[in-house]
């Protein structure tokens, strides 16, 4: 389900959404029109009209209640990839402080393909919430292992493997942290709720308009639910659609990387 809604535009799913709720909202209307007698209709009506105010509010809360929990992971991932962009800044000073500079360039090469990987080759498994081979993990592993074989050396001053190694340390956390986000999404139970409150907020609207002739604002009622599901689904992905993480920072500094 994942990869079908991160390799649909989320135009297509507003589009589908809207005409799932239209279907919904024209099948309660007919069958209650085909069924009932005009007396029956418009008490129907009545009610319906009347139980849609606390429907309506109790799909805006879910609604409201679902961004919250999407946007935090999105803001989680912002702040990770930052984060990492920002290891890697530091990274790359302490290597550039290292006096042997044969083990330098070796060491900045290895970071550097670390870096390009992170910001270009990550981004379709993060999206996919598979963590679990990324194209940054090899580099990112080498990169450590060379940059322990050098620290731990018998020529380098402690100072000089504190230093490094904590760099290290802190970016192969901003690394696991990143990964984390991508595996965050909305609840299956939260959105099932979502849905089914969407959908009985289509059947109650059906139900109003059957005193109606020409109801044409059930139709425009039908594009909040279907804009309002398709922002939450855009929001559950944080690194898959548009409005997610923005992966520039860390771009960036590959980039830079790249040029020195």
């Amino acid at each position: 389900m994942r990869d079908l809604f991160i390799s649909v535009p989320l135009w297509l799913i507003a589009v589908v959404l809207f005409a799932f709720f239209v279907l919904v909202t024209v099948l309660a209307r007919a069958v209650v029109t085909r069924r009932c007698s005009a007396e029956s209709r418009e008490e129907l009506a009545d009610e319906a009209t009347r139980l849609l105010t606390g429907l309506a509010a109790t799909f805006a809360f879910f609604v409201g209640f679902s961004i919250t929990v999407t946007w935090g992971a999105v803001a989680a991932g912002q702040a990770a990839v930052e984060q990492q962009s920002s290891a890697v800044q530091n990274m790359s000073w302490s290597i550039n402080n290292i006096p042997d500079k044969a083990e330098a360039t070796l060491l900045r090469a290895k970071l550097r393909r670390y870096a390009t990987a992170a910001a270009f080759e990550n981004t379709d498994y993060l999206a996919r919430g598979d963590t679990s081979q990324l194209p940054s993990a090899v580099p990112l592993d080498r990169f450590e292992d060379a940059l322990h074989t050098y620290a731990f050396g018998p020529k380098v001053p402690k100072a000089e493997v504190s230093s490094l190694v904590t760099a290290a340390a802190t970016l192969g956390s901003t690394s696991a942290a990143v990964s984390a986000v991508a595996h965050r999404t909305l609840p299956d139970l939260l959105a099932v709720l979502l849905l089914v409150t969407g959908l009985l907020v289509a059947a109650v609207m059906g139900v109003s308009t059957v005193t109606a002739r020409h109801p044409v604002l059930m139709l425009i009622w039908c594009v909040i639910p279907a804009l309002s599901i398709t922002v939450v689904i855009a929001l559950a992905f944080p690194f898959a659609s548009g409005i997610g993480v923005d992966l520039a920072p860390m771009q960036s500094v590959a980039q830079q990387l790249a040029i020195h």
